[in-house]
């Protein structure tokens, strides 16, 4: 029994593993608090991770993903793991591009931001643009909450399929077609307005988990943070305006008054659990493609990734003895066979790299069917904030109202929010 005037401190109690939840529980560990973690899967990372692939008899990555210079709160991340040594920073920053058809190859370099006298060097921007293309950009600041890009920018501007729509695909996973313009706005502000430092892209070249999970891990050990993995919770309890319990299979557990949980879930299965509001349910897939080559392949601009025009394949990474593919929003590709689609794809090889890679090698395709939300005005409308009706109770997750499109930084972010709610509501409890 505690004695007189003991503090029973609350415990933070987070559903779900991937970057969202293990980022809450890497800021509440950091200050002390009592955490407990359930996972559904066998592992951590969610779709943020790497895994042993029996088939290519390497580590891969689930999907290829890149940070930017401006992601504060994962570069804090990795800081606080010590893990942000195994990340590449181009300095300074470059976004090759290759049109196979055109055979034509270029390189964006931002440069400073007032004024952005980078967009004067043609060396620096798509060809056969000038700096006014780029600068009626700025219209996207003045959109409406219900307009797309193409409203915006118009599919007759001259940069439409070599700027605006890979930026679209790329960091909001939705066409130009549908993409709210006012959420790619927040990621062109980067290009233009904070200058060379904040544009500089960061690769995982030593894998996903490597540098977000397993560093993690250790670190939440570390600091006595249960972590119960192939728990699926399947219900909450509440009284009056307070979580008091969670079932699982496996077992109901109570929480205390000064207890707070954090659903750092996927929207359906938040609405599963928490179904006192609708979350936007659209999502749009992402499909990636590993190749296992006979040795590392030397992409056209010289970096360890490339930005692809015209062509099936959107971005390809190259890393070691694995090459791999990325399509965004990849409605149209999701539903094909995955033999067609690798062969498809590496039928797209030669004329990217420029030379014969012989017979399709060894490939996995992985297709994350529900990747993100759509990221479009009308989806926008409905991503909720991260606090709900019961005091105890708060919501992480990328999907989430973060002011930013559904990422890794979107996602950190959300969960370093849910972390300072939930651990307010332990202290102003115990």
């Amino acid at each position: 029994m505690a004695n007189v005037g003991t503090i029973l401190m609350g415990r933070v109690h987070i559903v779900g593993a991937g970057m969202a939840g293990l980022s809450c529980a890497v800021q509440c560990a950091k200050e002390g608090q009592s955490v407990t973690i359930y996972e559904a899967a066998p592992q951590a990372g969610g779709r943020c991770r790497s895994f042993m692939d029996d088939g290519l008899g390497c580590i891969i990555d689930n999907g290829s993903h890149m940070l930017l210079g401006a992601n504060i709160a994962t570069k804090t991340y990795l800081e606080d793991l010590g893990s942000i040594g195994l990340v590449t920073e181009a300095i300074p920053a470059t976004f090759p591009f290759l049109n196979p058809k055109t055979e034509t190859l270029w390189k964006i370099k931002p440069g400073s931001p007032y004024p952005p006298l980078w967009l004067l060097n043609p060396g620096r921007r798509v060809p056969k643009t000038n700096p006014i293309n780029y600068l009626k950009g700025l219209r996207l600041s003045k959109a409406k909450t219900n307009e797309t890009v193409t409203d915006v920018i118009g599919k007759n501007d001259p940069l439409y399929e070599t700027f605006w729509q890979p930026i679209c695909r790329a960091t909001l996973n939705t066409d130009a077609d549908d993409a709210s313009a006012l959420l790619l706005w927040r990621v062109v502000k980067v290009f233009f307005f904070n200058g060379e430092k904040s544009c500089r892209p960061i690769n995982f070249e030593r894998g996903l988990s490597a540098a977000l999970v397993d560093p993690a891990l250790k670190y939440l050990s570390t600091r006595n943070a249960n972590i119960r993995y192939k728990e699926r919770i399947r219900e909450i309890q509440w009284k009056d305006s307070l979580l008091t319990g969670m079932h699982s299979l496996e077992a109901l557990h109570r929480l205390n008054k000064n207890d707070a949980l954090v659903l750092a879930v996927p929207p359906d299965i938040c609405s599963g659990l928490w179904p006192d509001f609708v979350p936007p349910f659209d999502t749009s897939p992402i499909i990636n493609v590993h190749f296992r080559v006979k040795e590392p392949i030397s992409l056209p601009g010289g970096l360890s990734f490339l930005g692809l025009i015209g062509t099936n394949s959107q971005w390809i990474f190259s890393r070691g003895d694995v090459l791999s593919i990325t399509i965004s929003a990849a409605s149209k590709f999701v539903d094909r066979p995955n033999w067609e689609l690798a062969r498809d794809l590496w039928l797209e090889m030669p004329s990217i790299i420029g030379q014969d890679l012989g017979r399709l090698p060894p490939w996995k395709v992985i297709k994350e069917r529900r990747a993100t939300i759509s990221q479009t005005p009308e989806n926008l409308h409905k991503r909720p904030g991260p606090k709900t009706n019961l005091k105890n109770l708060f919501i992480a997750g990328d999907w989430t109202d973060t002011g930013l499109p559904a990422t890794i930084e979107g996602s950190i972010q959300s969960g370093l929010h849910a972390a300072r709610l939930a651990m307010d509501h332990t202290s102003l409890n115990s």
